[in-house]
């Protein structure tokens, strides 16, 4: 980014756990990741935004990596409308649609192909190492290891971080956001990751305790109506998401490393190598 475009690097409009994104005009956007955020980690998210975009997966358009302030970034093109989340608050009779909306686009994003995306599997296996995981035992490990290395090969697009939050009205339909995690795989690892984060995942720190209980119980109406629009869709078989749950747990835990959420996830991983 040139300095003048840095000089107009404007308002906040959005912000995510590790991310924040200002204006820059009326038609483009950076993504400010932290200081000391690893170059490859951006390099990827870019390689990953710009590959989806050729694919024909709806998103938005990127226009390479940049910075601001001395931290590193990406441009892209602005949305135009509200997240799925944003509509279902706005006006819960839309809730329905929004949740149909949500499985809809999942399936149109797994309908693309790839080979140039990293393998969901063997992400998941290097994780192991990470110190999230440090809790695991060399045994728990290696019982692991075998469990990601038989579940089944596949070269869909996977998000790995699909919500509503993450899905936004943008001209004549949505546009899917945030690529940082994308891989590639079966479908039914990206269908696992978002039903554990439509159960399992933390919600957004410091929400109030009564907005919370609403958030936690339309969450799990979400997950249903998301599941069944989902599978009428696609065919898939809620066997085939179970079998990728640990997966999701480990990719959730070895990625983000939410606090609130170790302590429970690390448990399951831990459970499900035993009974490997």
């Amino acid at each position: 980014m040139t300095r003048s475009a840095e000089d107009r690097a404007g308002e906040i409009v959005g912000r995510g756990r590790t991310s924040v994104v200002y204006a820059i005009g009326t038609d483009r956007v950076i993504k400010i990741y932290p200081e000391g955020t690893d170059p490859a980690e951006v390099r990827a998210e870019e390689h990953a935004a710009g590959l989806i975009h050729r694919l024909g997966v709806p998103g938005v358009r990127c226009y390479g990596s940049s910075e601001l302030d001395g931290r590193p970034g990406i441009v892209f093109e602005r949305l135009t409308g509200d997240s799925l989340t944003t509509i279902a608050e706005r006006d819960l009779r839309r809730f329905p649609q929004v949740c149909r909306t949500l499985a809809e686009y999942h399936a149109r994003m797994h309908r693309a192909r790839t080979e140039d995306l990293p393998d969901v599997r063997r992400v998941a296996a290097g994780l192991l190492d990470s110190p999230p995981l440090a809790g695991l035992t060399g045994s728990q490990r290696q019982a692991l290891r075998r469990y990601l290395e038989d579940l089944p090969d596949g070269d869909r697009v996977l998000h790995l971080d699909f919500h509503p939050q993450n899905v936004f009205g943008h001209l004549d339909g949505y546009a899917i956001i945030d690529w940082y995690s994308a891989c590639r795989g079966a479908a039914a690892a990206d269908v696992a990751m978002s039903i554990l984060l439509m159960s399992e995942a933390e919600l957004w720190p410091g929400t109030p305790p009564l907005k919370k209980l609403l958030y936690l119980a339309s969450r799990a109406a979400m997950r249903r109506l998301y599941w069944r629009r989902y599978r009428g869709v696609t065919g898939m078989a809620h066997d085939d998401v179970a079998r990728w749950l640990t997966c999701a747990r480990i990719l959730r835990l070895g990625l983000l490393d939410v606090p609130s959420e170790r302590h429970r996830l690390l448990r399951r991983i831990r459970a499900a190598a035993v009974a490997q």
